[in-house]
């Protein structure tokens, strides 16, 4: 299976659960999948840029990002949080290689502006995937470390949300599933019951009932433009716990019989019955 995996959050926060999660992930490396890893780290971002005496503001979800700023995510993304990650792999003996969005023009962007002329400064919009180096590196049987940035055609480096690149990532690389770790079991129902299946169709309904809120909020909206553009299935699911990737490689691709960890959500409405 070739599947695009994203994690944030405090997922990355310890170098425990960073060397937990490259375990989980080498497991299904050593079985013969290709993975792609993509990460963000907007905490981590945050916490620099206030010990910097950088202010963090957000308009509809997305970082401001002033020159001073994208410094610190240059910094933040493609230095400290993806070299722990390659650290923790190299502990748990999977040969991992870093890059960004910038490397070998993986993510090429223009600068994203709102339809209200909305300026977030140097936050880029992706205009190209080429996924030549990581496909690579994957052939050479590495794992590679994907920090959400990208370049400009005149060479400005440019901040992605990383839910962003994750999709554009799977659907540019026909990626055979798509899967977000995050902080909690799941999708939930207005009732707060983690959904085990969710189709496409009943993501709007779901999204306007306000059951959804904050990051599963950006989340979900991600999961409809990957649907929207072929990725078979998008997986979110608790990336703190350690059955949370079995469902995703089960049955070589399949959805699994037995109850996931997360939330699997497909365009097919065969696949939202439920159990």
């Amino acid at each position: 299976m070739q599947v695009v995996i994203k994690i944030g959050g405090t997922l990355l926060e310890s170098a425990a659960d960073r060397l937990r999660l490259a375990k989980l992930i080498g497991q299904q490396w050593r079985a013969g999948h290709q993975i792609l890893l993509v990460h963000g780290g907007g905490k981590q971002l945050t916490q620099y840029l206030e010990k910097s005496g950088i202010a963090s503001q957000f308009v509809e979800g997305l970082r401001m990002t002033t020159a001073e700023a994208l410094d610190g995510v240059v910094k933040v993304f493609a230095g400290t949080i993806n070299h722990q990650l390659l650290a923790a792999f190299h502990q748990a003996g999977i040969p991992a290689v870093g890059i960004s969005g910038i490397d070998g023009g993986c993510l090429v962007a223009a600068k994203r502006v709102g339809q209200q002329g909305q300026d977030w400064g140097y936050v880029g919009l992706i205009q190209k995937v080429n996924p030549r180096l990581w496909e690579t590196l994957l052939a050479a049987r590495f794992v590679p470390v994907l920090a959400s940035l990208a370049v400009g055609e005149d060479g400005q480096i440019y901040n992605i949300n990383a839910d962003q690149v994750t999709v554009a990532c799977a659907v540019h690389w026909q990626a055979d599933a798509l899967v977000f770790l995050t902080d909690v079991d799941g999708v939930q129902d207005t009732q707060g019951r983690i959904l085990a299946r969710l189709g496409a169709e009943e993501i709007p309904p779901l999204l306007n009932s306000g059951a959804v809120t904050g990051g599963m909020l950006a989340k979900l909206k991600a999961v409809q433009e990957a649907l929207a553009q072929e990725v078979e299935r998008v997986y979110i699911g608790n990336g703190h716990r350690e059955d949370v990737l079995h469902s995703v490689f089960a049955d070589g691709g399949g959805l699994a019989s037995q109850m996931p960890a997360g939330t699997i959500v497909t365009s097919s409405p065969v696949a939202v019955k439920k159990e």
